[in-house]
């Protein structure tokens, strides 16, 4: 995996190439590999045959992408914290020796540069990167319940501050390569073609005399008393934001603050301390498995027939509302050519308006060069005809939530284009099987579900009806990751898999509502348990009539066996005649105040009747809120286990992910079916069975859905 040149200059590379795999990442055996290797450099260090060194990868658009995530998994499962700390030591030691070789070392970053990656980097003397959208660089571990462990929070604040290292380790956010350079995290920026060139010259630099590159600090880090007011405010900050539930940002800040008062070598044993005690913890290993299941989800493979899957490089959206609109700035901004059609002139200018949004963004941001942001944007065009659609490999629809609408839209479409283009429907509860009735190409008709707003939420839900081919499905898998998404594949049932799990969950909320508990309680329970925001909030981000449909859909489809959904529809009906529409119309179960509508102002004074109405025959239960956690997570549980029956879904796995990604569920808790683990299935069932509904085979059943 890694080799070893020396030139009889004494200028030594050492190249990363795993034949094996798509990516660099280091493994335990490539740390032995990386050991042997130091081992003959440090001996030619001692012989002064050595000048300089050059770590360089061979991997396209790939420097190191980190640490083997897998290997986190067993090591969690053994419980042990002190050989886990061992464990990252021994990288710590080996990065140290990169730093204490005499003869200067350069990193040439050719693309991802990703936690122990970056951490490798950042023991070099130096670090050029390419001028590459390739490029990222950054500490991920936070998200996954851990803590930079191969000197990261030790080497990075030394390097660009106090300041700047808090930020990159506590939102593990990644930086482009000129974003990097501002902060001085790189050196330099070259274009691509001369980035060994490049890195080469600055080690010959560095062993004529030359002196590291260090960057200006924030003035802050500089100050007398900078250091402990920085602290105390990233405390404060990360206190507030993990709610006692994630340890390691808390453990990040104690990390980097003890290894700048007490030293390096101190400040790396703590390091090691706190991520064997992280790494066996219940929240790592739940963040961890979500981590494993996303990069699943998105990452490449080949078709049934063993190929890659067929490349979509136009597309076409037709409605351009809200949805449509968003659907294409991410195609755009994914270089993705895109044709937005709607009837409505004013429609399609504010779909447009979307897509000069996101290219504002990522200009402002930094995540692209300007050049590109432009020449992205450009890549979406409008008009109210059919112009450019016979081109398009897949057409997307974004029209109302209308069976015959969806089907004359798919009518005009097939028309139009040719025997192996997609049609694809944003429906989010109406069964792609009834669309795709009388289809002339019923095997290229599939649901490709984004969520709201689809520029920032990353679930997408491929839908796959009975007669849907398999090269449709992984064409628009391929497309949903190219567009940045997570992608997660189910059968064609009614509310696919985040919907239909959703409403029994707000239906409960709604029946714990007309029992007599308190709006505001009820939320405020659902968001102590973790979730983003409580059912009623939800509801009205929603937007009533939105939900109203997909609940009659849901009770149509299941209309004996989900026994507290038997009254939502209802309500929702009864609030969409009331005007209570949700925060777009500043009234729903909430009021809504502010120009955007964001901010809460209570209870609608207009839903206490129209709930007493809905509800007269409930037994009144009190305004308290204790224990509607366990009841409404246990419906979700139920609908989920229900799933897996009817094998709509792969694994658990994908469940959990789409719950995390699409519906908030709790990272922490590692997704719904981990979480139903932790409680136990059979403490579910009867819970359930206690309240007079009927809990899935599965539940009935010992055992666990995870092994």
């Amino acid at each position: 995996m890694i080799d070893l040149t020396i030139d009889p200059s004494g200028t030594a590379r050492i190249l990363f190439d795993d034949p094996g795999e798509k990516v660099n990442i280091l493994t335990e055996a490539s740390l032995s590999e990386l050991s042997e290797i130091l081992s003959r450099l440090e001996s030619a260090c001692r012989d002064r045959t050595l000048r300089c060194v050059v770590i360089a990868s061979a991997k396209k658009g790939v420097f190191l992408a980190g640490a083997d995530v897998k290997a986190f998994v067993g090591v969690s499962l053994t419980g042990d914290a002190m050989g886990a700390a061992r464990m990252a030591a021994v990288g710590q030691r080996l990065f140290s020796r990169i730093a204490a070789l005499p003869a200067p070392v350069v990193a040439a970053i050719n693309g991802a540069c990703l936690g122990g990656g970056l951490e490798l980097a950042l023991a070099c003397t130096g670090r050029i990167a390419a001028d590459s959208l390739d490029v990222t660089l950054g500490l991920p571990e936070v998200r996954l319940g851990l803590i930079p462990g191969w000197g990261g929070t030790q080497r990075l604040p030394r390097l660009v501050g106090l300041t700047r290292a808090l930020d990159l380790i506590l939102t593990s956010r990644s930086l482009t390569g000129r974003q990097a350079l501002r902060l001085g995290l790189v050196d330099a920026v070259v274009p691509a073609e001369g980035l060994e060139s490049a890195a080469l010259s600055e080690a010959l630099r560095l062993a004529a005399g030359g002196g590291a590159r260090r960057p200006a600090w924030p003035l802050l880090d500089r100050l007398p008393g900078g250091y402990a007011l920085t602290f105390a405010v990233a405390r404060r900050k990360a206190s507030a934001q993990a709610k006692g539930r994630y340890p390691a940002p808390l453990a990040a800040i104690e990390s980097i603050r003890h290894g700048l008062s007490a030293g390096i070598e101190k400040g790396l044993s703590r390091e090691a301390e706190l991520v064997g005690r992280l790494l066996v913890g219940e929240v790592s290993r739940n963040l961890v498995g979500i981590f494993l299941a996303s990069r699943a989800a998105t990452s490449s493979s080949s078709s049934a027939s063993g190929g890659a899957p067929a490349s979509i490089d136009r597309i076409g959206v037709v409605g351009a509302g809200t949805m449509g609109g968003g659907i294409a700035a991410v195609a755009a901004m994914s270089g993705i050519a895109v044709r937005l059609k709607d009837v409505n002139a004013e429609a399609l200018s504010r779909g447009m308006k979307q897509v000069a949004g996101a290219a504002a963004d990522a200009a402002r941001k930094g995540r692209l060069p300007r050049h590109e942001v432009e020449r992205r944007a450009a890549l979406a065009g409008a008009g109210v005809d059919w112009s450019g659609f016979s081109r398009c490999g897949l057409v997307l629809e974004a029209v109302v939530e209308d069976l015959e609408v969806k089907r004359q839209v798919l009518g005009d479409v097939e028309k139009l284009t040719g025997p192996e283009a997609i049609f694809a429907t944003n429906t989010s509860s109406l069964p792609v099987a009834a669309i795709a009735q009388g289809a002339a190409r019923p095997g290229r008709v599939l649901g490709l579900h984004f969520f709201n707003p689809a520029e920032k939420m990353p679930l997408v839900e491929v839908v796959r009806a009975p007669a849907t081919e398999d090269s449709a499905v992984e064409a628009v898998v391929a497309l949903a990751r190219r567009m940045g998404k997570t992608p997660v594949v189910v059968k064609d049932t009614p509310g696919f898999i985040v919907n239909r799990i959703l409403m029994p969950y707000l239906s409960g909320a709604m029946e714990r509502l007309g029992a007599g508990l308190d709006i505001g309680a009820i939320d405020a329970e659902m968001v102590r348990f973790g979730m983003p925001m409580g059912p009623f909030a939800l509801l009205d981000r929603i937007g009533i009539d939105v939900a109203a449909k997909v609940a009659d859909v849901l009770k149509a489809a299941f209309p004996s066996t989900r026994a507290e959904a038997s009254a939502g529809p209802a309500l929702l009906h009864a609030m969409m005649q009331a005007g209570l529409l949700g925060a777009k119309a500043g009234r729903g179960f909430y009021r809504y105040r502010g120009k955007d509508g964001s901010r809460n102002a209570g209870s609608s004074p207009e839903l206490a009747p129209l709930v007493r109405t809905t509800y007269r025959p409930l037994a009144r239960e009190g305004p308290g809120a204790t224990g509607v956690a366990d009841m409404l997570v246990d419906v979700m549980v139920n609908e989920a286990a229900l799933l897996l029956e009817e094998r709509a879904v792969e694994s658990p796995r994908v469940i959990d992910l789409a719950m995390v990604l699409g519906a908030g569920f709790p990272p922490f808790r590692g997704g719904l079916l981990r979480h139903a683990d932790a409680v136990g299935r059979g403490v579910i069932a009867d819970r359930l069975a206690s309240r007079g509904l009927t809990p899935a085979a599965t539940l009935s059943r010992e055992g666990r859905f995870y092994p």
